[in-house]
């Protein structure tokens, strides 16, 4: 009795293990032991480079995984079973391509079809396309790459005798030279704000407050006084005028008399005219109007 139950214990011991290695492989294989997927089809040529639990993509996002891949010999393709979130619902007309990248497998994508409401039932076929291929890519630019080398040449012949002119390092040398300059002129600017612009503010201020003092003492000036007094005297001075206007037109007074007599200024006139003659003969004949001697006068 005690044999049976240790074979017992072997036995259930066994079941156990093999449970455990077959859910671990399950496991790392990324497949799923109570699967409530739904479960599509794809039909292609060429599988090469899918793997099992590899990733099923819908926009670059992970939507299922590969389940099986099998070999039908009658249609003489590849059939594989992909693995779909049953909350996920594919569209009709959606077709399957592989994105290959650089340094990992190919993997399945879905490129979705039109939003129509209507949906794929779940077993059925989806429709494998040809992912672009890259090496026909380059191919087709073979060409134009072909076409285009003598004129990259051309540019580099052209850019190689521009290198070598000597303009140009004499241009760079210019520039060299104007940038000294630059450098020279920025640091005199710098010692010129640094050194003497607090003294140019600092006359600035003073300046500006003498302005104000100015501007405070013109305030405080009675410019209306002074105005009323210039107006007073500009009228004394129109009164003057006007009274001295009258007297030279008046005959009335001495001073109109004087001014308007032409009698007077011929009396006048004559009176000078005499005078000049007076004078003329007494500068020729002085003796005849001085007489000087020693001994006494002379009677004539």
């Amino acid at each position: 009795m005690s044999f049976l139950n240790k074979e017992v214990k072997i036995g259930i011991v066994a079941i156990i293990a093999i449970i455990i290695i077959y859910v671990g492989i399950v496991f790392l294989k990324g497949l799923k032991i109570f699967n409530t997927d739904n479960a599509y089809y794809v039909e292609m040529d060429n599988a090469s480079g899918i793997t099992v639990s590899g990733e099923v993509l819908a926009g670059g996002v992970n939507i299922g995984y590969v389940k099986t891949i099998s070999y039908v010999a009658e249609k003489q393709n590849i059939l594989v079973e992909i693995s779909v979130k049953p909350d996920f619902r594919i569209p009709e007309g959606t077709t399957v391509f592989l994105s290959k990248e650089m340094l990992g497998s190919p993997k399945m994508n879905l490129a979705l079809g039109p939003n129509t409401g209507k949906y794929i039932n779940e077993g059925d076929t989806i429709k494998a396309v040809s992912s672009p291929d890259l090496m026909a890519a380059v191919g087709d630019m073979l060409p134009q790459l072909q076409a285009l080398v003598p004129k990259l040449d051309s540019i580099l012949n052209g850019v190689n005798h521009l290198v070598n002119d000597p303009a140009l390092s004499g241009t760079i040398q210019n520039l060299q030279y104007v940038t000294n300059n630059l450098r020279t002129t920025t640091d005199n600017v710098n010692t010129l704000l640094g050194r003497d612009m607090p003294k140019l503010m600092s006359k600035a201020n003073n300046i500006a407050g003498n302005l104000e003092v100015t501007t405070n003492k013109l305030s405080q000036v009675d410019i209306t006084g002074m105005a009323n007094n210039a107006k007073g005297t500009l009228d004394n001075m129109n009164s003057i005028t006007t009274r001295l206007d009258k007297a030279l037109g008046s005959k009335d007074n001495s001073l109109g008399m004087l001014i308007n007599d032409k009698s007077l200024v011929v009396h006048l006139d004559s009176t000078m005219l005499n005078a000049s003659s007076l004078l003329e003969d007494l500068k020729q004949n002085p003796k005849r109007y001085v007489h000087f001697s020693i001994f006494g006068k002379k009677n004539k």
